[in-house]
């Protein structure tokens, strides 16, 4: 497969339900350097945490974040959910981001029961 390039994409875009994919184990600060896209600060009703909003070459749109409680090597990945092809974007997603799939700390295995 070939790798697929990472571009900022406009958090406003993001208005569709998504599922927590997988956690990757890299720092989303350190990716956010080496692959040149900016992270912002949110707050939801847990804690504050670290964003970004992405997209693949071929528009595909997902977003990264980090609670600010959870370890700094422990990213978590979110996309729309119910899609059939689910684990081939989060392949997809992986390369685009240097990440070996071997380093999933975790992959929600009821994806497409995720609402």
């Amino acid at each position: 497969m070939a790798a697929s390039s990472v571009s900022q994409a406009d958090p406003t875009s993001f208005n569709f339900n998504v599922a927590h994919v997988a956690t990757i184990q890299a720092g989303l600060l350190e990716l956010a350097s080496r692959l040149n896209f900016s992270v912002g600060r949110e707050i939801d009703d847990l804690e504050e945490y670290d964003a970004a909003y992405l997209q693949l070459g071929d528009g595909f749109p997902f977003y990264l974040s980090k609670y600010k409680s959870r370890p700094s090597n422990a990213t978590e990945v979110f996309f729309a959910s119910r899609l059939n092809d689910w684990e081939a974007r989060l392949e997809e997603i992986c390369s685009a981001l240097g990440i070996k799939s071997s380093e999933l700390l975790w992959k929600n295995v009821a994806y497409t029961k995720t609402p």
